[in-house]
């Protein structure tokens, strides 16, 4: 059953990281509903189940939001399952996430960035600079730059933009770059031609670089700049649609550049960071 309602989401689209996950999720529910139950027919699943599953993992420490996410899988698996049929209704529709409080958006201030930016310059590997240059400079997702290929790379005298072929939901879109990562990416290129692969960013053992490699990279990168918290790509991507909106780019534009589905993920960036509530109160100093 579930077999074939992976393989209905892959018709659809879904990507195959998205079925991938959906697949780990069902089967890990139906293997605690086997030991819990006796059962691992997806049909006698009831409201309690997805219940006590969801304390289950309260209790292992799991947290709210990968909590929510294996809840709305399984409540979208019930649904097809309802939709074609095979149950007389969606017995886990009405079981209610978990209540949670926005967790503080993590972005770097200027002189994080500033030292960030210094560490990845001294980089020896141009690859390194040219990596956190993408993530910082066009807000990638870490899985969209690892799927970077040559060709999505295009630049002029005076603009350029990267392609991004298979997004979030499988969205394709096209990110304007500034002139800083058009010439860092040129000059990687340029540097790279007669040996560059399939993919923009190889590694040592394999063709594409992995979002593993590209953490680890982060990790280095974050150490070296004395950050005193861990670096991760998707910092870097949130410190570019903040900044953004800092600068006064409306939120539509920023959505757009960054890929988002609507405007509710992107207002995250209204919110004020530790430099700019530091600025706020320095005001106070002239009076």
């Amino acid at each position: 059953m579930i077999e074939l309602y992976l393989s209905k989401l892959a018709a659809r689209g879904k990507s195959k990281a998205t079925i991938k996950n959906y697949k780990s999720q069902l089967y890990l529910f139906l293997d605690w509903l086997e030991k819990t139950t006796g059962s691992r027919d997806p049909l006698s699943i009831t409201s309690t189940d997805a219940v006590e599953y969801r304390r289950y993992l309260q209790q292992k420490g799991a947290k709210p939001g990968p909590i929510n996410t294996k809840l709305a899988t399984i409540k979208a698996f019930c649904a097809w399952l309802h939709k074609e049929g095979h149950m007389t209704y969606n017995p886990v529709a009405d079981v209610e996430k978990i209540a949670m409080t926005a967790p503080p958006i993590k972005w770097l201030d200027k002189n994080e960035a500033h030292r960030v930016k210094r560490s990845a310059e001294h980089e020896k590997n141009i690859r390194n600079k040219a990596i956190i240059w993408t993530l910082l400079f066009a807000g990638l997702r870490v899985s969209e730059l690892c799927d970077l290929e040559p060709e999505d790379i295009i630049t002029t005298e005076r603009s350029g933009e990267i392609i991004v072929r298979q997004g979030k939901g499988n969205k394709y879109r096209e990110v304007p770059i500034p002139k800083v990562l058009r010439e860092c990416l040129n000059q990687y290129i340029d540097a790279n031609r007669d040996t560059m692969g399939e993919y923009l960013f190889d590694s040592q053992r394999e063709e594409r670089i992995t979002p593993r490699a590209v953490q680890h990279l982060c990790d280095k990168i974050g150490k070296n700049a004395k950050l005193g918290r861990r670096l991760t790509p998707h910092m870097l991507r949130h410190t570019f649609g903040h900044d953004l909106v800092k600068r006064g780019v409306s939120l539509h534009i920023v959505m757009k550049l960054m890929g988002h589905a609507s405007l509710e993920a992107t207002k995250i960036y209204l919110e004020p960071g530790k430099d700019e509530l530091q600025e706020a109160v320095e005001l106070l100093n002239d009076r």
